[in-house]
């Protein structure tokens, strides 16, 4: 018997089973683990899990919130997905079961007034990207996730700001400006980080009439990436580096098997004329910081048409992840214009 229900929190441990099947990446394979599946989901106000059962068993999930965002400086509301796979033989299979769970996503989504939906799909990813060209969703930007290691060495002082995060919210309102996808209320992702310890700060370098800032995002409590596979190049790469990278900021190599801890930089900002410069000196020392604190890797993310994008750090052995942000229209064949903004709890 087939049959479709929202998901509770007694769901927990079958839901992280499920995941546990989708390792992502190709040639660095890497698994997820986590202890709550609905990490998500406490992030926003109106979210909701669907899952699909078959003989008793978990066979396939789908996960979505509602939210208030701006799109060519209109408020509409709009549908985020951020989940939807199946169980590993069910999926091999592609049983009808699946899209019927879609359907039953959609016409959810679509009784609570969403103009669009839209999510994030890793560009090497074909089976969610042909699923989600079933879906009739298409692409309508790309951007690029950049990981940099954690290094060794003094970090230095540098203020979090949390202590006045409306005055820092208000500030990066202002220079965000107004792109699609950006939520109407602003700060609701940064207070909700700073309620569940989330947001890490916000941290800043100033000299003369130029500053560089960048948003600091740390799941290293609840999200760990176990590494399954390795190619060859990088491991050699390893048993050279990875002594060094014990004294010297150089990058260490992961070891298969190993769990990974992770920190997100988002709404990187630059102004004035050594801006860009200063950029790369606070991400440095970031990782530093990120290091002592327990830290692996850290990611940041921009959309492929971000003026910073040439400008953000690069490493050697460079690992940049590209996504494609789906959408999928409502009622019409219109889709948001570019620029966009990438709200961390998308990520």
């Amino acid at each position: 018997m087939f049959r479709i229900r929202e998901a509770t929190r007694d769901d927990n441990e079958a839901l992280l089973h499920l995941e546990s099947q989708s390792p992502q990446g190709t040639g660095i394979s890497i698994l997820i683990d986590r202890d709550d599946y609905f990490y998500r989901s406490s992030l926003h106000d109106r979210s909701k899990v669907l899952i699909a059962e078959e003989g008793g068993m978990l066979v396939g999930i789908m996960a979505f919130a509602i939210k208030e965002i701006l799109v060519d400086e209109q408020p509409i509301r709009a549908a985020y997905f951020y989940d939807l796979r199946g169980e590993e033989t069910y999926r091999r299979s592609m049983k009808r079961g699946l899209f019927r769970l879609w359907k039953a996503c959609l016409a959810e989504m679509e009784g609570e007034g969403a103009a669009f939906i839209y999510g994030h799909v890793k560009s090497d990813n074909n089976d969610s990207m042909r699923i989600a060209t079933k879906m009739k969703a298409q692409i309508a930007a790309t951007f690029n996730i950049l990981s940099l290691p954690s290094l060794p060495g003094d970090a230095g002082v540098l203020d979090d700001h949390l202590g006045n995060l409306d005055t820092e919210i208000t500030r990066l309102d202002q220079h965000i400006g107004i792109r699609s996808l950006r939520p109407c209320d602003f700060g609701v992702a940064y207070h909700r980080g700073a309620e569940f310890g989330y947001l890490r700060g916000i941290f800043r370098m100033e000299e003369g009439g130029s500053s560089a800032q960048v948003s600091a995002w740390d799941l290293s409590k609840i999200y760990r990436g176990r590494v399954l596979h390795m190619p060859l190049s990088l491991r050699t790469l390893g048993v050279f580096l990875n002594p060094l990278a014990t004294f010297l900021p150089v990058p260490r190599i992961p070891k298969t098997g190993e769990q990974l801890t992770y920190m997100q930089l988002f709404d990187p900002i630059c102004e004035g004329p050594d801006g860009v410069r200063l950029l790369k000196r606070l991400i440095q020392r970031l990782r530093r910081k990120a290091l002592a604190d327990g830290i692996d890797i850290l990611t940041l993310f921009a959309y492929q048409d971000d003026p910073l994008l040439p400008h953000l750090p690069r490493f050697t052995p460079q690992k940049v992840m590209h996504y494609h942000t789906m959408v999928r229209p409502c009622g019409s064949d219109e889709i948001p214009n570019r620029p966009f903004y990438l709200d961390i709890r998308d990520i």
